[in-house]
């Protein structure tokens, strides 16, 4: 794959510049505070998001059959990052007595930053991620404002979609999709995006992204937000869920008619299966399975291999 490396125009000298003002200035005038809401961040769920973005871009540049260029990248990329960010300080608000509930530790609840606070942070990043995607073109920008409407529709009364399962899942998968679609239209025809690829992420998400709600069992309980562990209960919910997974990873190579792929999916499936059907959920090692087969796939794009 080739890249298009080329000097900064005067813009990205601005943006460049204004992100890294926007970085460390707080750094500088509030240290402690600053520290404290970095070390809460979520890495694996921003890789997630932020995977999904750069794929995105680089499946563009290769099925569109141009040079990967790399200032795209990085605003794609860091731009999901900042809004995923935001996402999670505006979910936080409304999101307090389940997190407390849960014995989760965010920068709300633990009350490092204050409701104004929340709300500041959460549609500044925002604003600041869809300003960094207008550099990326507008088909980019007005998909990133759909992904954008989706997020609020499943955080924010009156709506709230976050209580209905399963609706809630697929709200999440088709943000996901979204995500994906706005790197791959920073560099090619949003049409040339494969069928494939937007059934194989529509399903397996949907299919696996319940598994976040098992620790929240309680809270949503509590604030009658429906989940398939809400639904089921603890124990035939974590079963139904195994299941759910397992049956994502080895339905990838049909989605993608690559049965080579088996060889990847089959321990994925076997291992995230029995991590979320152990005493202890550990969740970080879920997602580190789902990122290592994710990338492995992209891998086989870039090579050729897949599309």
């Amino acid at each position: 794959m080739k890249l298009a490396i080329y000097p900064p125009i005067p813009l990205d000298i601005v943006i460049i510049s204004a992100l890294l003002i926007a970085l460390l200035l707080p750094l500088i005038i509030a240290p402690r505070k600053y520290l404290s809401l970095i070390k809460l961040l979520r890495p694996f769920r921003l890789i997630h998001y932020a995977g999904f973005a750069a794929g995105g871009v680089v499946m563009g540049a290769k099925i569109g059959g141009t040079a990967l260029d790399i200032y795209q990248f990085f605003y794609v990329s860091f731009a999901v990052l900042i809004a995923f960010q935001g996402a999670v300080f505006l979910n936080d608000i409304f999101d307090a007595e389940i997190d407390i509930l849960a014995g989760k530790q965010t920068p709300f609840s633990k009350g490092i930053i204050s409701i104004k606070h929340s709300y500041i942070l959460a549609f500044g990043l925002t604003f600041l991620a869809l300003g960094l995607l207008l550099r990326c073109g507008l088909t980019s920008f007005l998909i990133a404002i759909l992904a954008y409407l989706l997020s609020l529709s499943y955080t924010v009364p009156p709506v709230r979609a976050k209580r209905f399962f399963p609706l809630n899942v697929f709200l999440l998968a088709l943000t996901g999709l979204c995500i994906m679609l706005m790197g791959f239209a920073a560099q090619t025809s949003v049409f040339n995006f494969p069928i494939r690829m937007l059934v194989l992420v529509l399903l397996t998400l949907t299919a696996t992204f319940g598994t976040k709600d098992m620790a929240d069992i309680k809270g949503d309980r509590e604030r009658g937000i429906t989940t398939l562990f809400t639904l089921l209960g603890l124990q035939k919910g974590k079963k139904v869920n195994a299941i759910l997974v397992l049956a994502a990873y080895l339905s990838t190579p049909l989605i993608l008619a690559y049965p080579k792929l088996y060889f990847a999916a089959i321990p994925a499936a076997v291992l995230s299966a029995g991590v979320i059907l152990a005493k202890k959920l550990r969740e970080w090692l879920i997602l580190l399975v789902y990122i290592l087969f994710g990338g492995w796939i992209l891998f086989l794009i870039v090579s050729g291999e897949l599309f």
